[in-house]
């Protein structure tokens, strides 16, 4: 679930604010076409914006489910403006984070190392430092030859 910060950055880039204005006031979505592929990335990645048939859909509801969090969330003292400031060295706190950002990863799905990046860079700029605690604390899986990243199922991180 993504923080009212986050959305808020999403939606900042005038082009972005635009395109999620058009996708929004579109009756049955607007087309997904390679030319708004990249201003809509960062839509998607927020959940702001979800592609279906081809065609990009507004999530309304992300903005009630942003502001329906619990009131004291032991992580938000770690983020300002949506992104982390701060990487706790152990404990309780750096599991909740780490399992917090593995969340931006879907169970079962390939990511390139350029995929992760961009992910991770929307929280904090030393993503490779995030990419190798995910790593090191198996939620973050990476193939043998470097290439790829992918989040194990729930029924394999569980056991």
């Amino acid at each position: 679930m993504a923080s009212p910060e986050a959305l808020v950055s999403a939606l900042s880039d005038p082009d972005r604010l635009q395109l999620f204005a058009r996708i929004s006031a579109a009756p049955g979505g607007l087309p997904a076409e390679p030319a708004t592929a990249k201003l809509a990335k960062r839509l998607l990645d927020a959940g702001l914006v979800a592609v279906d048939d081809g065609r990009y859909r507004a999530v309304p509801e992300v903005f009630r489910d942003a502001l329906a969090k619990a009131p004291v969330d032991p992580l938000d003292a770690l983020f300002r403006h949506g992104r982390l400031v701060s990487i706790p060295h152990s404990g309780k706190r750096r599991q909740l984070l780490l399992a917090y950002l593995a969340e931006r990863f879907e169970p079962g799905r390939l990511y390139t190392e350029q995929d992760v990046r961009e992910k991770l860079s929307m929280v904090h700029d030393d993503h490779a430092t995030l990419r190798r605690y995910l790593v090191d604390e198996g939620l973050l899986q990476r193939s043998n030859d470097g290439g790829a990243y992918g989040r194990p199922s729930e029924a394999r991180a569980a056991g």
